[in-house]
């Protein structure tokens, strides 16, 4: 019956239309819908894919073939929602990462031909900082 029904909701994550009647189960998703834990969970997704990305186009001259890496895509999947972790990590440490930002953003932090990568780091992080 309707007014027996613990929880009914939308799930975060599949967006399938739930119906549970157990508190405990109810709790559970509750707490797995948590906030903090997906951006933990997204947290954790991005510096694995950065990981796997580094270790794989760290020899890599072609800019083609570091963008076109699989784990890079998948970071650009994760599309603003990345733009935190990638902040961190450029601020930490200059990178081709920076990349990540102009195709998540459509534009180019400066037009200046002989910017440096720490340079872009540099006026992405104060771009989105301020």
């Amino acid at each position: 019956t309707p007014s027996s029904l613990a929880y009914a909701a939308i799930d975060n994550f599949s967006k399938i239309n739930t119906v549970i009647s157990r508190t405990e189960t109810a709790n559970y998703i509750q707490e797995v819908n948590d906030e903090n834990d997906i951006f933990l969970n997204e947290k954790i997704t991005f510096k694995n894919h950065l990981t796997t990305w580094q270790d794989k186009t760290k020899f890599l001259s072609s800019i083609e073939h570091i963008v076109g890496q699989v784990d890079f895509k998948a970071i650009l999947t994760m599309g603003k929602r990345a733009v935190p972790f990638i902040l961190e990590e450029i601020e930490a440490q200059p990178s081709n990462l920076v990349w990540a930002l102009n195709i998540i953003f459509k534009k180019k932090i400066t037009d200046k031909p002989n910017t440096t990568v720490e340079e872009a780091c540099k006026l992405w992080v104060k771009a989105l900082k301020s």
